[in-house]
């Protein structure tokens, strides 16, 4: 079982690469899409195996919260709110891919060093999960600085609350299901008040680049 969940923490962290190279808004949500997907797969492995164990169903009701929030109705919202605005085409981001494809290595060595110092975490199987989902909370939060667009800033802030999902996931076995269910919580009601932040944003400024903002200082 930890050899499929190896795998899948490994395919997470890809997913971050390729949405890191992604140059357009569709690609980002698509992306984001799969590697919430694979993410469902990793909750689901350790659902019914908890179930065979212990006789829990709280990761597996977190399995189909994932499907129905993050695989269906995040995308969908997303590809909405991308058909609703008017968006002009032009580079989405502040450096060339090439640099930020090598920051993101430089990021997932950086934390596998900061995590293999820490007394307590396996040096074996469990690691190498932490140290890939670690590496997706660091490369979301570098998604989400170095994109222009504001629905790739809500990609980048989606991308940073999955790598802190599956890091407690592998490094817990799956938290208490109260806890999984205030962290949905709060991330449906920051999804909804960034959405309306990007309307915002376009019939302020008829653009959802957030260097337009800069206008507003004096």
């Amino acid at each position: 079982m930890e050899k499929y969940l190896d795998i899948l923490s490994i395919l997470i962290l890809v997913s971050s690469f390729a949405l890191m190279a992604n140059k357009r808004i569709k690609s980002y949500i698509n992306t984001f899409r799969i590697q919430a997907i694979l993410i469902s797969i990793a909750a689901g492995i350790m659902g019914a195996q908890s179930y065979a164990i212990e006789k829990r169903i709280d990761i597996i009701i977190v399995c189909v919260l994932i499907v129905v929030l993050k695989v269906y109705y995040i995308p969908k919202m997303l590809h909405k709110t991308y058909a609703d605005i008017e968006y002009k085409v032009g580079k989405d981001f502040f450096f060339n891919i090439p640099v930020l494809i090598f920051a993101c290595f430089a990021l997932v060595v950086f934390s596998y060093y900061c995590i293999s110092d820490i007394q307590g975490i396996d040096k074996g199987q469990l690691n190498i999960q932490i140290v890939n989902s670690v590496s997706v909370v660091m490369i979301g939060i570098l998604f989400m600085i170095s994109r222009k667009k504001a629905i790739g800033m809500i990609v980048g802030f989606l991308v940073i609350e999955n790598g802190l999902f599956v890091t407690t996931l592998f490094a817990t076995q799956g938290m208490p299901f109260i806890v999984d269910m205030g962290i949905f919580i709060d991330m449906i009601t920051g999804i909804l008040i960034m959405g309306i932040m990007v309307f915002r944003i376009n019939d302020k400024f008829d653009s959802i680049d957030i260097n337009d903002m800069k206008s507003l200082r004096g």
